[in-house]
């Protein structure tokens, strides 16, 4: 398998037991690349703390689930892919192009932006509205 591109609707199924995330692991154990916009890093601990809130985690095993994922990080098991003044503006451009019929959000434009950079990787997402974003967009989509 090829190098994957994952979203962090995708990324929460790796590291999260739900719907989807045998799958998920499957795909990223094979894959030769696995690559993640570096705000995903951020939504993914909005996601966790948001298990929190609602009941579904527990403080401690988020702890242990947020080291996993740095050591995954350090160890280059997933390699993040920076933004900078380019991909703001690439993004601007996505919001501008599709933001007026598809209502685009800011992170989904910067996750597609950041995935232009390794273009021939899956897309990987749980999201739908993301997905077929991604699709029209041209991008090799595989949907948890």
């Amino acid at each position: 398998m090829g190098s994957i591109f994952v979203d962090t609707s995708a990324l929460v199924k790796y590291y999260y037991p739900e719907e989807g995330s045998e799958r998920v692991e499957s795909m990223l154990l094979k894959a030769e690349g696995v690559y993640l916009c570096q705000v995903a890093t951020t939504e993914f601990a909005s996601a966790l703390m948001k298990k929190i809130r609602t009941g579904n985690l527990e403080m401690e095993a988020q702890v242990l689930i947020w080291n996993i994922f740095l050591d995954d990080l350090d160890t280059r098991q997933m390699q993040l892919i920076p933004l900078d003044e380019r991909h703001y503006r690439k993004a601007s451009e996505i919001i501008r192009g599709y933001g007026h019929k598809e209502g685009i959000r800011t992170l989904d434009s910067l996750q597609l932006v950041a995935a232009f950079d390794v273009y021939d990787a899956m897309f990987l997402s749980a999201d739908n509205f993301l997905s077929d974003l991604a699709s029209k967009m041209g991008f090799k989509v595989e949907r948890i």
